[in-house]
């Protein structure tokens, strides 16, 4: 006898009391330390893989077992097993996680505090400032409520540019938070900028890495950033950085003042495929050729060039794209800036078609293409993962990579009816679409809700550090009246702000 397949749900249509048990049956078979739990299957979504080879489908499904993807077609279903947690999804996208590859997660209790700074209010605010008064506590909690923030946008893997780690205590504080959040997490591990610290730093890369990486969790990684401080000459540093195997991200490649270092650096052979570079905002066409040639990487950060006014305050998106180099995206800093991907892909993908536009309405017969919306959700997802080191392991949905997966709601009233799924997800998702994320397999978001996450709890701690920070510093916060300008606090690194690449290249 046979019996006729049913047919995927629209998620419009599963009861809360049908959501809240499979959360149950997908939460209970998870991975444990031990082996692997039950395989869940999301069944009839449109499918956006990223993946060339296997295009995208709709519908389709996705097989998870374990950490990885186990497979991904039109009918997954006789292949799930019999054990398998179903998961109706028709009516959503699915597609891979965000990934943010730059982002400093240590500032946000003090979110839009300064959301009209320019650059120098930025670096007086925070290193010339609040920074000098963290304790592991306020790292873990602004680090906590960072990346849970950044789940509940759809991101999935997040570099975060970590300079602020004034002990080892700090950085323990920090991974502490990735692990509760559950967030893939790239730690880009600097000096502090200014203020006292116990100077544990570079040395203290190898206890983080051995402690918190690899074996300790898989899901965490650590590389070498750069930014103004350097505690030994920057050759010195990437020598050391390749010695212990580490991928390296420099910060603040400004203007003018960075051509000078990053030019020699280049020219030395010093830079290459393990190197990523952060704005690069106004480099010079020989700097660009050069990075280029070596296999350099970059990684934009539209918003806030645009907005605290970074060098000429334009992204170099198209000057990337005409030397051959597809950059990827992040979001800075949100202390001043909007906190999701979203906002970093349109911003990125306006910003390029405004100019293309501009020189074709001037008659120029030689212009670039502009961009897709496709372009730019390879930005954030492929070409992330690509620029921090995780090319092989996620970016795309592919059997074999990681489960790091997003499903959105794109038959909400703002979306519907899905026309066109990459135009929805590029133009008209915000966090309220994000329905469920899954990372290394393990289910971090339903139902809109985060899970595991005492939201009350977060927030009573988060205010608290913010309070006392703020206290330590002489603010007085008001919503109501934002801080002023303070510069005069960091009068004494100011110079380094403008030209801290050539005095690093003359040291």
């Amino acid at each position: 006898m046979i019996t006729e397949r049913p047919a995927p749900r629209a998620y419009y249509d599963i009861t809360d009391s049908e959501a809240a048990h499979l959360r149950t049956r997908i939460l209970a078979g998870e991975r444990s330390d031990t082996g692997a739990g039950r395989p869940v299957l999301l069944r009839g979504a449109t499918v956006i893989t990223m993946d060339p080879e296997i295009g995208d489908l709709h519908p389709g499904d996705v097989l998870i077992k374990g950490e990885q993807i186990a497979g991904i077609g039109p009918d997954l279903l006789d292949v799930a097993g019999p054990d398998a947690v179903i998961v109706d999804m028709a009516g959503m996208i699915v597609m891979p996680g965000l990934i943010d590859n730059h982002r400093h997660c240590w500032q946000n209790a003090f979110r839009r505090l300064i959301a009209d700074a320019d650059l120098d209010t930025y670096v007086a605010t925070t290193h010339g400032g609040m920074a000098m008064h963290y304790r592991p506590e306020d790292m873990h909690i602004s680090v906590l409520a960072t990346t849970l923030g950044a789940i509940d946008q759809g991101v999935t893997t997040v570099v975060d540019f970590s300079h602020n780690s004034r002990s080892g205590a700090h950085s323990d504080a920090v991974f502490d938070a990735y692990r509760e959040s559950g967030i893939r997490a790239v730690h880009a591990s600097a000096a502090p900028n200014a203020g006292a610290w116990e100077e544990q730093w570079p040395a203290d890369l190898t206890r983080i890495r051995e402690r918190h990486c690899g074996a300790a969790d898989s899901r965490h990684s650590i590389r070498m950033g750069l930014d103004i401080s350097r505690v030994r000459p920057v050759r010195e540093l990437l020598s050391i950085a390749r010695s212990e195997g580490l991928g390296i991200t420099f910060d603040g490649v400004l203007g003018a003042g960075a051509a000078p270092e990053i030019g020699e650096l280049a020219r030395e052979g010093l830079l290459g495929p393990d190197v990523t570079l952060i704005h690069c905002t106004d480099l010079p066409d020989e700097v660009w050729r050069m990075l280029a040639a070596s296999g350099t990487h970059v990684t934009l950060a539209t918003t806030s060039d645009e907005q605290i006014g970074i060098a000429t305050g334009l992204p170099p998106i198209q000057t990337a794209l005409d030397h051959g180099i597809r950059p990827s995206l992040s979001v800075d800093v949100e202390i001043s800036l909007a906190g999701d991907m979203f906002t970093q892909m349109r911003s990125t993908l306006m910003t390029q078609r405004m100019g293309t536009a501009m020189r074709r309405y001037r008659g120029d017969t030689d212009c670039p293409e502009m961009l897709t919306n496709r372009d730019v959700l390879e930005f954030a997802t492929v070409q992330g993962a690509r620029d921090n080191g995780l090319g092989a392991v996620t970016g795309s949905l592919t059997p074999g990579r990681a489960a790091d997966i997003v499903a959105l709601r794109a038959e909400d009233i703002t979306n519907m009816p899905l026309n066109n799924a990459i135009g929805t997800i590029v133009q008209g998702v915000d966090a309220s679409h994000v329905d469920t994320v899954f990372i290394a397999g393990r289910l971090r978001k339903w139902r809109r809700d985060l899970v595991g996450a005492d939201i009350d709890a977060i927030r009573r701690r988060l205010t608290t550090s913010r309070d006392h920070l703020a206290d330590r510093t002489g603010w007085t916060v008001d919503p109501l009246r934002p801080a002023g300008n303070t510069r005069p606090a960091f009068d004494h690194l100011a110079s380094f702000v403008d030209h801290q690449q050539h005095d690093l290249l003359e040291s």
